[in-house]
């Protein structure tokens, strides 16, 4: 399996659709202009060279085009990565979160010190990505944590001020950061039911080719985003909140595939962004390989109250 890492796979399909999906919230988010909470349990290192990466021709991102048919999330999107694009880097979700900010603050007339009162914390454990991460959002009003994702978000909720946004995109490494999620999202909720929480996760092939013998085997973490997704809906469900899913097929699974796309479910979506996401995903759908699009979908798995 091709297990995603933040740098690896540093503006891939699968960080198109998160941060797609990030923008949309935080602009859903700033439309009041009330204080909001956010946090990024799994920050990563802020910023990535591509072309350092050796993986350019994997980066989905500098194939988007702006057109008049775009949906304007995608040209929000768009317009924050470009300028790091241009350098042959591409943002993290808290440089992403941050531009989007400034973009906001712009289309209001205002500097991007009117978002200051936005409590904005990120984390990561690693040693040298967590000194990465505080270099690169040294300019900005992020709280940086060396400390684990899902401490910090227990530990923090429920949050001052009382609305906001909760951005958890582990490696999933190990088959324990599945349930890590799921453990953690129910003692958030039981604390602060009202947070929008969104989470990434990836898709996977059911068969892979081991590298080692060459065989075809079973990929060991396929289905687990699934059962995650089901503890997911009872738990919304439970907490009688919406619960929104969406899947973007890059490919199709095969064994010679291991992520063959990836989803973000987001618990409390706000009020159509189901319609937003849609129109982001009919665009998104032009990314994938022939066969994929089908396999790509918007679905409300809890209707809001």
């Amino acid at each position: 399996m091709l297990s995603y890492q933040h740098a690896f796979h540093a503006g891939n399909h699968a960080d198109v659709l998160k941060h797609v999906t990030l923008c949309a919230l935080i602009r859903a988010l700033s439309v009041k202009t009330r204080p909001f909470f956010f946090l990024d349990t799994h920050a990563g290192n802020g910023c990535y060279d591509i072309q350092e990466q050796g993986h350019h021709d994997e980066v989905a991102a500098r194939f988007l085009q702006e057109t008049s048919q775009t949906p304007a999330i995608i040209v929000d999107y768009m317009r924050l990565i470009k300028p790091y694009m241009a350098k042959l880097s591409y943002p993290g979700s808290p440089l992403v979160a941050w531009e989007m900010l400034g973009l906001l603050a712009q289309e209001k007339g205002a500097d991007q010190n009117t978002f200051a009162h936005v409590n904005m914390h990120i984390s990561e454990l690693h040693p040298s990505a967590y000194s990465d991460l505080k270099q690169w959002t040294s300019h900005s009003e992020f709280h940086c944590h060396h400390r684990d994702g899902f401490e910090l978000l227990n530990a923090l909720t429920p949050p001052k001020p009382n609305r906001g946004l909760v951005l958890i995109d582990p490696p999933y490494e190990q088959v324990v950061e599945y349930e890590q999620v799921v453990e953690s999202i129910s003692k958030a909720l039981s604390k602060w039911q009202n947070g929008i929480y969104a989470i990434w996760y990836p898709l996977l092939s059911q068969q892979r080719i081991d590298r080692v013998s060459g065989a075809t085997v079973d990929t060991p973490k396929h289905g687990l985003s699934e059962k995650m997704l089901l503890a997911f809906t009872e738990l919304a469900a439970q907490h009688k909140i919406g619960l929104l899913d969406i899947q973007f097929a890059h490919q199709t699974p095969s064994e010679n595939v291991g992520m063959y796309g990836s989803g973000m479910v987001v618990f409390n979506p706000p009020w159509h962004f189901d319609s937003t996401l849609k129109s982001a995903l009919e665009y998104l759908k032009t990314l994938a390989h022939a066969g994929a699009s089908d396999l790509s979908k918007v679905s409300m798995l809890v209707d809001p109250p």
